[in-house]
């Protein structure tokens, strides 16, 4: 008898928790994320710039104020995810954004892709020597990456807006 009643109470159980779910609301999806609009894109572009001047003038400071280079490995190594992920940054949709990008992004695409090579490559030196405390291989790969970040401005950024007189 005390077995049917577990039994009985066991069906009943499950019969409520059945009810129970087919009448609950089902859950909204999640809506669907947007892909950014090219001017969003552009907008993370240049904050990206900013931040990774900040970064590369900061772990310059840190380093000649004695700072071990292996305590700069997660700053170097977000500036190499930056130099990996910056070609995709000028998609073609950006091209007729406002911004100090020149025209000869989109129309030298090889010369483009080269110094952002450089970029990349040199901000992938400077993560691993952070990443091995080579104080020496991360003053040279700084050094390259600063060197590789004004070689590619010069040629592909123009010059700020003329500050007004005033």
């Amino acid at each position: 008898m005390k077995t049917a009643r577990i039994i009985a109470l066991a069906a009943l159980a499950t019969t409520a928790f059945a009810v129970q779910a087919q009448t609950k609301p089902k859950a909204a999806k999640p809506a669907a994320v947007a892909a950014p609009s090219p001017e969003e894109i552009v907008a993370a572009r240049q904050a990206a710039m900013v931040m990774s001047v900040g970064a590369t003038s900061a772990m310059r400071s840190a380093a000649a104020n004695g700072t071990p280079v292996k305590n700069l490995a997660f700053v170097a190594s977000g500036v190499a995810k930056w130099g990996a992920a910056l070609p995709a940054m000028f998609a073609p949709s950006t091209a007729k954004v406002p911004s100090r990008a020149k025209a000869e992004i989109w129309t030298d695409q090889a010369g483009f892709a080269a110094k952002a090579k450089d970029f990349a490559d040199a901000t992938a030196a400077l993560a691993a020597a952070a990443k091995a405390d080579d104080k020496d291989a991360f003053t040279a790969a700084l050094a390259s990456t600063n060197a590789s970040c004004k070689g590619c401005h010069d040629s592909f950024q123009a010059p700020p807006p003329a500050a007004k007189a005033g």
